[in-house]
């Protein structure tokens, strides 16, 4: 329900009771702490049976698992029209399961357990814990470097890491497959990590990397998989492997290796060609440092701050499903908005039919996108690829740019009009001042009544 038609339901049931719309939020917030109830981030919307969030999620992994070629990915439209593998389960309504779906793929996005890839058939989501195909054999295997012993929830443990690593600037997402993962570093090298499970709910997880890989690289990779697990367990133990660095003998004596470290001996021999193998080297050094702390804390906030902008774009695409469906008319999101579209909203006639006009929508959520100008106080826009001008100009129906700040107000202006009538200005300085107003179902009424035709109003 929307908060306020919940609020009207409870006046009805409660005849004796006043409360304020606030007094109900407060309440709701209270109730969402322990999972009662679940308050939705677009619509305004609360639902009343949290529960249905697993149920969907339950329905998304068995179809991901059922996928031919067992790549652990499913389409993006597939999740959002609910084409999934149900078997028993019990369905919404179809109103009421659009929005369940919008509000579980948000929740998978905010708990980093799936990432999205842009392809020409459209947005892929990728679950780096379900993949099934087994890696092939390397010709050259990277030599293991580290590893952890670790417990808790394995498959988000996993599944985090991925998704986190592929949202840092430091490391490409190459190749996944079952519990194993490629990066490539900026430099083209690959770096990887591979996860088994063992018994009683815990696993190893070993650290490679193919030869030539700077120390700087290795250090910032290990480091970066070794605060993600110290967060998840407070227990992981981590162990170093060593290679003989003149003959690239591996040093198999575990037990000597931690005997010498605890009496302060900092080198051990090489079994085969008997040369002094250092064991506390470069990258251990560089491990333990302050500033290599401070540079992966870095790296985690930025991979953080990422995820949260692809959560705040998913609930501006939410909020304007749930506006253009409370104001009767039709949205679609658009399958790839490079082109500065994100999506469209379909207006009906006055028969409830399509009527084939509309308006398109760009959307950005967040207070940069917003500059407030000193001299008068407007706020400008600062449009960051000229490109989007021309395009936007080009439509045959308006280009609505919508605009989500942080305190939650979400406004819309007819930008193409601007650029028409300010098309010298935006040649010298590409930005709009943004004059929107409320992105509300009454606006989009009003958008549709200078849209559509009477003629196509008028009831037959």
């Amino acid at each position: 329900m929307r908060m306020a038609e919940l609020k009207q339901q409870l006046e009805m049931r409660l005849p004796l009771t006043q409360f304020s719309l606030e007094e109900l939020r407060a309440v709701i917030g209270l109730l969402a702490g322990p999972g009662v109830v679940m308050q939705l981030e677009f619509g305004d919307f609360v639902l009343l049976e949290p529960e249905r969030i697993n149920a969907y999620a339950a329905a998304v992994i068995r179809t991901v698992r059922s996928h031919t070629d067992e790549i652990g990915c499913i389409s993006e439209h597939a999740v959002l029209n609910g084409d999934l593998r149900y078997y028993d389960m019990k369905r919404l309504p179809r109103s009421d399961e659009q929005i369940v779906l919008r509000a579980m793929y948000q929740v998978f996005v905010d708990h980093g357990l799936c990432l999205s890839e842009s392809t020409e058939a459209g947005t892929l989501l990728v679950f780096p814990s379900h993949f099934r195909r087994e890696r092939p054999e390397l010709e050259v295997h990277p030599s293991v470097f580290v590893s952890y012993h670790f417990k808790g929830a394995l498959d988000e443990i996993y599944a985090t890491l991925i998704v986190k690593l592929h949202h840092t600037s430091a490391f490409e997402k190459d190749q996944l497959w079952r519990y194993a993962a490629d990066f490539k570093t900026q430099a083209g090298k690959r770096v990887g990590l591979r996860m088994e499970k063992r018994e009683e709910g815990s696993a190893e997880l070993v650290v490679y990397f193919e030869g030539d890989v700077p120390d700087d690289s290795k250090v910032t990779f290990i480091r970066y998989v070794h605060d993600h697990l110290k967060q998840k367990d407070a227990e992981v133990v981590r162990v170093r492997h060593y290679v003989c660095p003149h003959c690239e003998t591996p040093v198999e004596n575990r037990k000597a290796i931690h005997q010498r470290l605890a009496r302060g001996q900092t080198d051990i021999t090489c079994v085969l060609c008997e040369k002094r193998i250092p064991l506390i080297d470069l990258i251990e050094q560089k491990f333990a440092s302050t500033e290599l702390e401070m540079r992966v804390r870095e790296m985690e906030l930025r991979a953080q701050t990422n995820i949260d902008n692809e959560s705040r774009e998913l609930i501006l695409l939410g909020h304007a499903f749930a506006v253009a469906g409370e104001a009767g008319q039709i949205f679609r999101p658009t399958p790839n908005s490079d082109w500065g579209i994100d999506g469209e909203i379909e207006f009906k006639d006055y028969l409830g039919k399509a009527s084939g006009r509309r308006v398109y929508l760009q959307l950005k959520s967040g207070d940069s996108y917003l500059q407030r100008r000193d001299r008068d106080g407007a706020e400008v826009f600062q449009v960051r690829n000229r490109r989007h001008l021309d395009y936007w100009q080009e439509q045959a129906y308006p280009v609505m740019l919508v605009i989500r700040s942080s305190d939650g107000a979400i406004r819309w202006m007819d930008v193409s009009t601007y650029i028409r009538t300010h098309r010298e200005e935006l040649e010298e300085r590409p930005r709009i001042i943004f004059e929107g107003e409320p992105f509300t179902a009454l606006t989009v009424q009003r958008m549709r009544d200078r849209l559509v035709p009477k003629d196509r109003r008028i009831v037959q």
